[in-house]
């Protein structure tokens, strides 16, 4: 057996020892057990749902004693979440402008956000996130994607009432939107200030439907202290409704 056999049998082996210590991790978890609450980080924060560490037991991560904080004795509904971010990131482009610039182009970009999500209960929420992007050694200076020393990128108050079948909300302020996959309306994750709208949002759940209907306006993004504004020559208004079909895909109307 040359040298070469004996690796690739010896690397072969390395692989199928670590799928088979995979499925038998898999298969050591009791079907008759119910798998923990998914902590799971949203796109958009105001999506993410910390009300399961009202069980105290399920309180085992690092960051949970900031994402349920009791605000009343004996009343689980009422509760303060915090969280944020923190993104650090060199770009570099090179014949940018379809070539009308030569030459290379590198900067640092810096992103730091952080949000307070406080409910009153099960009707009333109130949601507000701060936003910071720093831009240094681009040359010609920062574009409005790049730099925005501080702002709020969400402010909205909410108001709703249901069950889990059958939910309504209205939303009111600045607030963020991400449809789809994302190609016609978005929250621009890439650069490093992201998009938000200031206006009004109708949210219901009918059964397997959620149907979202919205009156927005984009807002200006100023590089300055909290002097973002909305686009008042945009009017952005419409109907969206979404409804799973197959674990991997979904229905999407608008």
């Amino acid at each position: 057996m040359t040298t070469k056999t004996q690796m690739r049998t010896v690397l072969i082996l390395i692989v199928m020892s670590s799928v088979s210590s995979l499925f038998s991790q898999g298969q050591s978890i009791p079907t008759n057990e119910s798998p923990p609450p998914a902590r799971i980080y949203h796109l958009l924060r105001e999506d993410d749902d910390w009300s399961f560490l009202a069980d105290s037991a399920e309180r085992q991560d690092f960051w949970d004693p900031i994402k349920y904080i009791p605000l009343r004795s004996g009343r689980n509904g009422w509760f303060l979440s915090m969280g944020g971010e923190a993104r650090e990131m060199w770009e570099q482009i090179g014949n940018d402008n379809w070539g009308q610039e030569p030459y290379m182009n590198g900067y640092f970009d810096e992103r730091y956000m952080f949000y307070f999500d406080v409910h009153y209960g099960t009707h009333v929420r109130s949601f507000v996130e701060l936003k910071s992007g720093l831009n240094s050694y681009r040359i010609g200076g920062p574009r409005p994607i790049d730099e925005k020393k501080l702002d709020f990128q969400a402010a909205f108050l909410e108001v709703g009432t249901g069950d889990d079948r059958s939910w309504f909300k209205f939303r009111a302020g600045r607030q963020e939107m991400e449809y789809g996959s994302g190609r016609l309306i978005d929250v621009r994750e890439g650069p490093n200030v992201r998009l938000s709208f200031d206006g009004f949002k109708v949210r219901a759940g009918i059964d397997s439907w959620q149907i979202d209907g919205f009156a927005m306006r984009p807002d200006l993004d100023n590089p300055g202290l909290f002097d973002n504004a909305p686009n008042h020559t945009v009017g952005f208004w419409g109907v969206y409704g979404v409804r799973p079909l197959k674990k991997s895909l979904t229905l999407d109307t608008y």
